[in-house]
């Protein structure tokens, strides 16, 4: 008798969610057992459309977690972090470390957009797509 054929929507929903939560939480709430956990992973090398389908998924969980809020806070902390420096009174070493300090964690939050590719911060950190960035679906995109 052959088995019941897998729902691969729910697969990658469940396989998301247990990179995002553990195997014990995404079984709990799928009400799956482990076993089963284990065989949707091992049928993401075989079954071309289970694997698309969590690309995808995985793809968009995982932009929307961070990315839906990463221009607003950023650049809620770069003005945050250039007012503190602008308030620093006069040249103390102290001082002098803290504006160095401060530049070598912008350098690293620039490095670390230019990675994700997420280009430069040009918005008003509002949490809209950058005008300047039409990889971002900005008002300067290219359809």
């Amino acid at each position: 008798m052959a088995s019941p054929k897998r729902d691969n929507a729910r697969a990658a929903r469940i396989l998301v969610d247990a990179a995002l939560f553990g195997d014990r939480k995404a079984c709990e709430t799928h009400k799956i057992t482990d076993r089963t956990l284990r065989n949707y992973r091992a049928a993401l090398d075989s079954d071309t459309e289970l694997s698309a389908l969590y690309a995808q998924l995985s793809s968009l969980v995982t932009t929307q977690t961070w990315a839906g809020e990463l221009n607003s806070t950023l650049t809620t902390l770069i003005r945050k972090l250039g007012g503190m420096t602008q308030e620093l009174p006069g040249s103390t070493a102290e001082n002098i470390g803290a504006v160095t300090g401060a530049i070598k964690v912008l350098s690293e939050i620039a490095i670390t957009r230019e990675v994700l590719g997420h280009g430069e911060v040009s918005d008003a950190g509002d949490g809209q797509p950058d005008q300047s960035n039409p990889e971002a679906g900005g008002a300067d995109s290219t359809a």
